[in-house]
């Protein structure tokens, strides 16, 4: 069966159960002839916003969707592909999923074209403190004796190390040694990046004692929930998830899992931060306005350069596609101070910011996507500060995330 002649949701279930456990046989004998299932979830909008057709979105794109059911479409890359790459899913409200068995290296940038190309849409970003909370689900849900995965990636991207490189400059073949002695090096970028990989229950007893000792271990990267048959599912900070698993059923229930996590931290992390200003009356006819709403406040760990902090500001605001997908003109109060009265990339919403040397604290109107928040620290994790601490007025942002999943009673279930 082709992708060309599935005309139902039965059809397409088993085509993709069948793909991958066919993956699943060439990964335990050492090869795979082609790409693993890629999942890709994505972020429309708030729950109070009227949620975008989606098919308009890809037909601007040049992509076409055409429906299975109401809920599933098998995805046209109309570009130089002009076939079919996948499925779209709409999972849950609010999170549409994009099931592919392409190559890293054409789904990867196509998805990242796509999501630049318009503001209805943004990827999750499952920041370090978001997996510290998936992690305590992968110890909840297995054994002890199961492998657990975890990688960790930190670069402070903002740090200058050599005066006379810009960042997107290559060195080429010239070798270290030479160029060192032909530039002034000022100082050498942080960088770390490395996975571990061991019994969970060594993982869960020297996890904490290790991220005491090297803070980049808090930028969490990538988790593996192992399966409940074989194999596991990566999750990535970006949203991308592989299924190196035998069951597309059990990698599609890992994925409504951790969706219904982010998708509930996320709606309780904007109830407690959108502000909105209401006029209330009282009996003696008495008007007042009340302001509701918290400052997200994200606290480095330790002060930066004023260097660091200028070449942060110079390569967020000054660049279209910033890594951060804000939009602004920084108001400088100091060398170690600006103010942002700016917008989100995603949905163009309006958002206020105060970055310092010392911390960011960001106030979001009503309407801005929450996705906001988990963006801006997953990404001062991966490239400022691995152990930021954030809050939401005076509450936790781990906390907020740990108390949604309790609250919401979001539990594992099978498919």
């Amino acid at each position: 069966m082709s992708i060309e002649t599935i005309s139902t949701r039965k059809q397409t279930m088993d085509y993709l159960e069948g793909y991958v456990q066919k993956k699943k046989e060439e990964i335990d004998r050492g090869h795979t002839s082609s790409g693993l299932v890629k999942s890709y979830l994505l972020e429309t909008v708030p729950g109070i916003t009227k949620e975008p057709e989606i098919e308009g979105i890809f037909k601007n794109f040049g992509a076409r969707l055409d429906p299975i059911d109401d809920t599933l479409y098998k995805v046209w890359n109309g570009g130089s592909k002009n076939q079919y790459t996948g499925f779209l899913e709409k999972l849950i409200p609010r999170h549409p999923v994009y099931y592919t068995m392409e190559d890293i290296k054409e789904c990867d940038p196509w998805i990242r074209r796509f999501v630049d190309s318009t503001p209805n849409l943004d990827r999750l970003w499952i920041s370090g403190r978001i997996f510290e909370q998936l992690w305590e689900k992968v110890i909840e849900l297995n054994s002890g004796q199961r492998y657990g995965r975890l990688v960790f990636e930190y670069e402070n991207f903002f740090e200058i190390d050599i005066e006379e490189v810009g960042e997107d400059e290559d060195v080429g073949d010239i070798k270290w040694e030479e160029f060192e002695e032909k530039t002034q090096v000022v100082k050498e970028r942080r960088s770390s990046r490395f996975a571990m990989v061991e019994r969970i229950e060594e993982m869960k007893t020297y996890l904490p004692r290790l991220q005491e000792i090297y803070s980049p271990l808090f930028s969490i990267s990538q988790l593996r929930f192992p399966s409940t048959s074989r194999g596991g599912h990566d999750f990535y900070y970006n949203g991308k998830v592989t299924n190196r698993s035998d069951s597309f059923s059990d990698h599609r229930a890992h994925l409504l899992y951790v969706l219904k996590i982010y998708k509930g931290a996320t709606e309780d992390a904007e109830q407690t931060a959108w502000y909105s200003m209401e006029k209330t009356t009282l009996q003696t006819q008495r008007r007042f306005t009340t302001l509701h709403g918290a400052p997200v406040v994200m606290k480095f760990s330790s002060p930066l350069s004023v260097d660091t902090f200028e070449k942060w500001i110079t390569s967020t605001f000054n660049r279209k596609n910033n890594k951060f997908r804000l939009w602004g003109n920084p108001i400088r109060i100091s060398s170690e101070k600006v103010h942002i009265y700016g917008a989100d990339r995603h949905l163009w919403q309006p958002i206020f910011l105060e970055l310092t040397t010392r911390h960011v604290i960001a106030i979001l109107p009503k309407g801005t996507c929450g996705n906001t928040i988990h963006r801006l620290v997953t990404n001062i994790q991966h490239y400022i500060d691995s152990a930021v601490e954030v809050s939401i007025g005076d509450r936790k942002y781990n906390e907020i995330i740990s108390t949604a999943i309790k609250e919401r009673g979001i539990q594992y279930e099978s498919d």
